[in-house]
């Protein structure tokens, strides 16, 4: 049983035909860079996002465009309202918004909130979550495994690790690894990364924030030098966050 039990937990990913590794492209914030540069240089390539969204950040005329982006089978998820962080600082009206200040109780409850923003724009009564900040811990409090455990959203992505998913086992949904592209990166790194995504054939995370402006940008050079490199490499599906994550999850 033992001897059982050790080879299913390294079993490889059984990719769709043709597959040999997934990227999951995602970008946070939802910076308009993303509405002006990313979308479109996405959707010469046929390939689909996923868009973490923070609800403080929407405008009345952001949620048509959000909308478009979802009709186009991009992904939108969640990123919380207020962006609540360590260091956060008080809001216009003096609250407190750094996670010291929220409770196990707020905290789940904001999410849940913006997971209805988010379906008031596509419709869909299931996100993913990506921790502000990559912290994951409201007034002391885990609040990421609870989140996943109550169904409130699916997956829930970290940050700053090049962990490569090679097996189904691998898979915890409140705690997915993401590569962070910083600012002054070249498009060398990523496909670095990439390709040593390609070369376990597991899945692999980019996190983003503005391409060509905004902030803790990307050049848009660089960005679309890379989404040209995965064209040229049609042995990778390039999906959203949530479709490549349960697909894997099914393979347990």
């Amino acid at each position: 049983m033992l001897y059982c039990f050790s080879l299913c937990a390294m079993a490889q990913i059984q990719w769709p035909a043709g597959k040999k590794a997934a990227i999951m492209l995602t970008y946070d914030d939802g910076c308009h860079t993303q509405l002006e540069n990313v979308i479109p240089a996405l959707n010469e390539h046929g390939f689909k996002g996923t868009f973490f969204l923070m609800g403080c950040y929407l405008t009345e005329q952001d949620i048509p465009q959000w909308h478009r982006v979802s009709q186009q089978g991009h992904e939108l998820g969640n990123h919380t309202i207020y962006h609540a962080c360590n260091d956060s600082k008080a809001d216009t009206l003096g609250h407190c918004r750094a996670l010291n200040c929220y409770t196990l109780e707020e905290m789940l409850n904001e999410i849940k909130i913006m997971n209805g923003f988010l379906s008031a724009i596509d419709g869909k009564s299931q996100h993913s979550f990506a921790y502000p900040c990559g912290q994951h811990k409201a007034g002391g409090e885990e609040y990421g495994v609870p989140m996943i455990q109550q169904g409130i959203c699916n997956f829930a992505r970290m940050t700053d690790s090049e962990e490569v998913i090679t097996s189904p086992s691998q898979v915890n949904p409140a705690n997915i690894p993401s590569f962070t592209a910083l600012p002054g990166y070249k498009a060398s790194q990523m496909i670095a990364f990439i390709e040593k995504v390609l070369a376990h054939g597991g899945a692999g995370v980019i996190l983003f924030h503005g391409i060509g402006g905004d902030w803790l940008s990307v050049d848009t050079t660089e960005h679309q030098q890379m989404l040209d490199y995965l064209a040229a490499h049609p042995e990778i599906w390039v999906g959203t966050f949530s479709d490549v994550l349960s697909f894997i999850q099914q393979q347990k």
